[in-house]
């Protein structure tokens, strides 16, 4: 039985301004139309994909649409707003509902799952960082922390003098 993921999902933060800008929550989006509203009731259009960042920017046809607007001060700090939208933010939504709707898995998540990866980040890894480089080489790095973590549990549980007759034969 495989359970769905529970993750939480990490927001970016409107660091424009001073932090009284309008943030994206304050813009509805249209998925029928694939744009933004912003809080004026003018459009934001699709304008471009970054495919490095997987994400897609909205934003005004011509920049005199929010220079003339009466709501800039609040809303863009430049000469008109962009607004990012992930590729897969129908997802991260669905994973968001999801991961509030039961707080206990969040819970089970941090006791079962968070205390190995941070002992292997931090105990096993050093600093954090994989040395390798490529999908191959991060794979033998991780395959030899989590093997390195699993011999010291194995240890710690059933004791070391166990442990080294198992390995003895």
């Amino acid at each position: 039985m495989t359970l769905p993921p529970y993750v939480p999902v990490q927001r970016a933060n409107n660091n424009q301004g001073d932090g009284s800008l309008y943030s994206r929550g304050d813009f509805s989006f249209n998925e029928a139309q694939d744009c933004y509203v912003c809080p004026a009731g003018e459009v934001l259009q699709r304008k471009q994909i970054q495919n490095k960042d997987r994400l897609i920017i909205y934003a005004t046809k011509e920049a005199k649409t929010c220079a003339q607007c009466a709501q800039k001060p609040r809303c863009a700090a430049g000469s008109r707003r962009f607004i990012s939208r992930h590729i897969e933010e129908a997802v991260l939504e669905r994973i968001q509902c999801r991961t509030a709707d039961r707080p206990d898995m969040m819970r089970l998540r941090r006791a079962t799952v968070e205390h190995p990866f941070g002992t292997l980040k931090e105990r096993i890894l050093g600093n954090g960082h994989l040395l390798m480089r490529g999908i191959g080489g991060a794979r033998s790095e991780l395959s030899l922390a989590a093997l390195a973590y699993n011999f010291k549990r194995v240890g710690n549980i059933l004791g070391t003098t166990h442990v080294l007759q198992a390995v003895r034969g």
